[in-house]
């Protein structure tokens, strides 16, 4: 399988090789970072119960390095949530056969439904932060990695 990300085989080698303590400031900075865009898809989300809007999380990958931020661990059709995934990506008109109650097996037209991309959208501002933070620690973590790990 090909990523579409160049460069991801020598970004994981290096991480492979990161020191401990160089891997745990990254980790460190992406939490602050999780914890920002947490709290700006919760100002995005809807809030009709607030259930949609304390489904939003966070999670930071310390192996990889990797951050998730979204509705995490909420599968599609079997979650509390799982319209939160209508509401971030939209819905096309349709006409749905019903599956369930005393209608069973009719047939019901449903409206199209705009996206509001409180989890999928773009967040200019904070990625700009997040790169002002990231950026200068793992270019210095890098230099250490290179000198053979003096902090000179």
């Amino acid at each position: 399988m090909s990523s579409k990300v160049k460069g991801r085989k020598q970004f994981a080698r290096v991480v492979k090789a990161m020191p401990d303590e160089a891997r745990a400031d990254l980790v460190s900075a992406f939490g602050r970072v999780g914890r920002r865009a947490q709290a700006a898809m919760q100002a995005r989300a809807k809030f009709k119960t607030g259930a949609l809007r304390q489904g939003v999380k966070y999670k930071v990958l310390p192996k990889t390095l990797r951050l998730q931020v979204g509705l995490l661990g909420t599968k599609r059709g079997r979650s509390k949530l799982f319209y939160g995934f209508v509401l971030d990506k939209g819905r096309k008109a349709q006409t749905v056969t019903i599956a369930r109650g005393p209608r069973r097996g009719a047939s019901m037209k449903v409206r199209a439904l705009q996206g509001d991309r409180f989890v999928s959208g773009e967040y200019p501002d904070l990625r700009d932060a997040t790169m002002r933070e990231v950026k200068p620690l793992f270019s210095r973590i890098l230099a250490r990695i290179g000198t053979g790990g003096s902090d000179d």
